[in-house]
């Protein structure tokens, strides 16, 4: 039996191949997630004994299964009875031993796994990109004399800040930003993308160009447009909190019944009084081109 901990995809790449080669069931293997401190470390070392007639080199696997394992690594298990490296490695097993068809039976418990993984990282990373909000930081010591650092506080479900953060260095390539998170940590100065570990808490920033917003936000509001299921299906509660607007989504929710009602008690607009209103200026003019002409 062998007891394995990997923290990465790259980590469980390298392991897997290792395992796969020398013949290892996927039965044998125990997976756990953690840190190494190199990938060497990560290696289970093999004797001469543990090569079967299962061994396997040179093996070929779908590209579809690597970019999908790629994604599943991101993915943070939340009590699931097997976990994602386990997961990755049965199948890679499989597609070894059974053939590609494997990927193509989306009933298969592993199968179905891999897909839930892969949709939820997917998700996740389609709500970061929509819902981080840079403030302005005021700083003494900027990077460049007369520009800004930008932050960002966002707290994944899953590990994906090294997969989305290539998407904000090139959305905001001129700008000198950061985005911190719990579970890694982006910066980008206009020049290179650096990634570092984690940070427990958001900063306490604030900037003026949030009051102007909010004062925006609830001016533009339409309450006979407003939606509350779908808002919510698109823009769950959990992630109001980094949108500087959702300060006003409350209330405006609240009056937007009482508004509605304002706006439809209110007097109907004459259907003619565009069309009274052009006559007008019309006559208007041709009374100003007489007058010039005499």
């Amino acid at each position: 039996m062998f007891s394995i901990t990997v923290s990465c995809f790259e980590q469980w790449r390298e392991t897997a191949r290792e395992l796969l080669n020398n013949g290892v069931e996927p039965s044998q293997v125990h997976w756990a997630e953690g840190q190494q401190t190199s990938l060497f470390t990560a290696r289970p070392v093999f004797d001469k004994a543990c090569s079967g007639n299962s061994a396997t080199s040179n093996i070929a696997v779908p590209a579809s299964f690597l970019s999908m394992a790629r994604a599943a690594a991101c993915y943070i298990d939340a009590g699931e009875r097997q976990n994602k490296w386990a997961t990755l490695y049965a199948l890679l097993w499989r597609l070894a031993h059974d053939g590609r068809e494997v990927l193509d039976n989306t009933v298969d418990s592993d199968v179905m796994a891999l897909r839930h993984m892969v949709r939820a990282v997917s998700r996740e990373c389609h709500k970061m990109k929509a819902f981080v909000r840079f403030k302005a930081l005021e700083q003494p010591h900027k990077p460049l004399e007369g520009e800004p650092l930008f932050l960002a506080w966002f707290e994944p479900s899953h590990a994906i800040v090294e997969r989305v953060a290539p998407f904000f260095a090139k959305r905001f390539t001129g700008m000198h930003w950061s985005i911190l998170t719990p579970l890694g940590c982006a910066h980008w100065n206009r020049q290179a993308l650096k990634l570092t570990q984690g940070v427990a808490r958001p900063p306490a920033i604030s900037d003026n160009y949030e009051v102007f917003w909010k004062a925006y936000y609830t001016r533009i509001f339409n309450p006979a447009r407003l939606k509350e299921k779908a808002m919510q299906a698109e823009m769950p509660k959990r992630y109001w909190r980094y949108l500087p607007e959702a300060a006003c989504i409350q209330s405006l929710t609240t009056q937007s019944a009482a508004s509605l009602q304002t706006m439809l008690n209110s007097p109907l607009t004459a259907s003619n009084r565009v069309r009274e209103k052009s006559t007008l200026i019309t006559t208007y003019q041709d009374e100003l081109r007489a007058k010039s002409a005499d």
